[in-house]
């Protein structure tokens, strides 16, 4: 099972995402689990601050000022800042693909945090699907 971290400041808006994404993953019968934990309030990168056993670390787009230094303190799990777009629309589906796509990427690149090819700033990407099926319907 793939376990995806998704992190915002407070928890507020990550906590209400991996709400939404269970239930979108269950209904599709995904295996993936996606929870969440806060940057903050002694969250990822507080003192004492953990990534919980997971496999990649999607950080909510506002926190795209601090992916690196958490890809630098955490160095053997990937981060990855999600585009904007991606991020309103909360389909598991396109979630799970591009953490499967990242940890690739990751492992081959060493880049941390991943971004995809002409994706470096996460505001700007205007993708409404995963990577990998974006690349493909350009094909």
């Amino acid at each position: 099972m793939l376990r995806i971290m998704i992190s915002c400041g407070g928890g507020f808006s990550s906590s209400a995402l991996t709400v939404q994404l269970n239930k979108d993953a269950k209904e599709k019968n995904l295996d993936v689990e996606f929870f969440y934990k806060p940057f903050d309030f002694g969250g990822i990168g507080q003192k004492g601050g953990d990534v919980d056993g997971a496999d990649i670390v999607m950080l909510c787009p506002h926190l795209a000022h601090t992916a690196k230094k958490l890809a630098e303190q955490f160095p053997d799990i990937p981060f990855y800042v999600i585009p904007t777009r991606l991020y309103g629309l909360m389909d598991a589906e396109a979630f799970m693909e591009d953490a499967e796509d990242v940890i690739t990427g990751w492992k081959e690149t060493g880049m941390n945090p991943f971004f995809f090819e002409g994706e470096k700033s996460a505001i700007r990407v205007m993708r409404t699907v995963s990577h990998r099926r974006w690349l493909a319907s350009r094909k």
